[in-house]
């Protein structure tokens, strides 16, 4: 008591406020040391999975946050890996599905009617578990449907499956990837073909296509296709040329192609002669040769023989042939280019030469043949506007008499080369002129000002005067250098 009466108000101040400093930054150092520091445990949920998160964390009495509006879940920083696993082993039924652990509690009271619904559950979970797999792939929907089947009863339907995908922000799956799906579903339930797969985005639109009843139309779309993909095929393949010829960005190619869609098929149809004989000509293959002798008798005989001449009478020689056929078919697939066009826009000028080597370059990567009437156009866009300034200047007026009088505004009347340098250096000389001129006038000293003398007294006058009278009455021979007096 008597230390704090012996201090002064400001030494008091003073030591309350140390006091209570200390006091804030042992409360900080300890909140610091036991703080929790939180980490995401899983990210982008949908509701009902964390929902059934958050469930399982209060059963094993885990503490833990929402954030990013509810779809994320933050637990201790120290647990989060081991938290992690444990919900990955209990089996939750994440992604709005359960898989095949359906069946690892059996009921045996559960009916067959019953044990059908979960089975398709079960392999819609586990289509919908692989499908999300997928890096492009953010949600998605599986239905399927299983025809009946009994002991009695053949299922009058196949099975079919329908998906629906939700894409991440940005993604899309290529084509390949749709038939990949498609073939997965096809392959995971028995009876379903791949035609039997509809896939279809989160805005509806199809990203499968089935054949219709409408032949044309599924023809159409069919050449379509090919025409896009082989147009692309060709200009990726342009634009890397380009692309290595000029660096990215400096080049732009567009291809069409003409395709020839037509399916034909060509019949050959040949005729193999025999081979050639003395004396015989080549009319098929000898099958069988027979030969007649009539005797000087009259007396028939017949008889076949393979060579030798009558003895004596007449002969008769019948020769049978099979004409030798042949039986060619060709089938020439749709699909084969007729011809090609291809247009090229390179940002660097171009001489005749640089151009033509560049038209070979590309005709060489995309196929092009002048045979088969493809054609190959490089333009080059500082090319062409040069070439469009020079029209311009042609447009100048003339006067009478021989010289051209410049027209204002005009692009190609600018003064020639030599009179531009000599305006420059004109220029530049009354430039450095006045620089010299306007550094001389800072240079120079501003005038004193005139300052008029004060004005004497009485005293000093007199005195002053006194001084002048003195010096006037002095002999002109007394003065001396040393002796004279200046006057005041």
């Amino acid at each position: 008591m008597t230390f704090w009466q012996g201090l002064t108000q400001r030494a008091r101040a003073g030591l309350v406020a140390g006091i209570v400093l200390i006091l804030l930054a042992t409360a900080a150092l300890a909140w610091w040391t036991f703080r929790t520091e939180y980490q995401v445990l899983f990210a982008d949920l949908k509701p009902q999975d964390a929902q059934a998160m958050t469930t399982e964390l209060e059963r094993l009495k885990i503490p833990y946050r929402l954030g990013d509006n509810g779809t994320a879940i933050l637990v201790d920083k120290a647990t989060v890996h081991a938290t992690r696993i444990k919900l990955m082993g209990k089996e939750l039924p994440l992604q709005g599905a359960v898989g095949l652990e359906l069946f690892n509690n059996t009921d045996f009271g559960m009916t067959e009617f019953a044990q059908k619904i979960n089975y398709q559950r079960a392999l819609q979970g586990e289509l919908t578990r692989t499908i999300q797999s997928l890096s492009e792939v953010r949600e998605v929907r599986v239905l399927l449907a299983l025809p009946e089947q009994g002991l009695f009863k053949q299922a009058t339907s196949k099975a079919t499956a329908s998906i629906t995908l939700t894409m991440r922000q940005g993604l899309a799956l290529r084509p390949e990837q749709v038939v990949g799906v498609q073939r997965l579903v096809a392959a995971a339930v028995p009876g379903m073909a791949m035609q039997d797969v509809t896939i279809v985005d989160s805005h509806g639109v199809a990203l499968t296509r089935h054949e219709t009843g409408n032949a044309e139309g599924d023809a159409s779309s069919a050449r379509l296709d090919l025409k896009r993909d082989t147009e692309a095929y060709l200009s990726r393949k342009v634009t890397a040329v380009l692309d290595r010829s000029f660096g990215p960005g400096q080049a732009l190619a567009s291809v069409d192609v003409t395709l020839n869609m037509d399916q034909i098929r060509t019949t050959t149809e040949d005729v193999l002669p025999a081979a050639n004989r003395a004396g015989l000509q080549s009319t098929g293959v000898v099958v069988r040769e027979r030969e007649t002798l009539r005797d000087a008798g009259s007396a028939l005989d017949t008889r076949v023989t393979d060579s030798g001449g009558p003895r004596g009478g007449s002969a008769q020689r019948d020769v049978e042939y099979a004409v030798g056929r042949r039986v060619e078919q060709v089938v020439s697939q749709p699909g084969s280019i007729r011809r090609v066009q291809v247009v090229a826009v390179v940002r660097k000028a171009l001489d005749a030469a640089q151009e033509d080597q560049l038209r070979k370059v590309i005709a060489a990567a995309v196929g092009a043949t002048l045979e088969r009437g493809d054609t190959v156009v490089v333009q080059s866009l500082a090319g062409a506007a040069m070439q469009s300034a020079e029209p311009a200047a042609a447009l100048a007026p003339t006067v009478t008499g021989g010289d051209s009088a410049p027209a204002a505004g005009v692009p190609g009347n600018d003064k020639s080369p030599p009179e531009l340098l000599h305006w420059l250096i004109a220029a530049i000389v009354i430039v450095g002129l006045a620089f010299l001129v306007l550094r001389a006038g800072r240079r120079a000293p501003a005038p004193r000002e005139r300052r008029d003398p004060a004005p004497l007294s009485e005293a000093e006058r007199a005195a002053a005067l006194r001084r002048v009278r003195d010096w006037v009455r002095e002999p002109a021979g007394s003065t001396s250098a040393g002796n004279r007096r200046q006057p005041g």
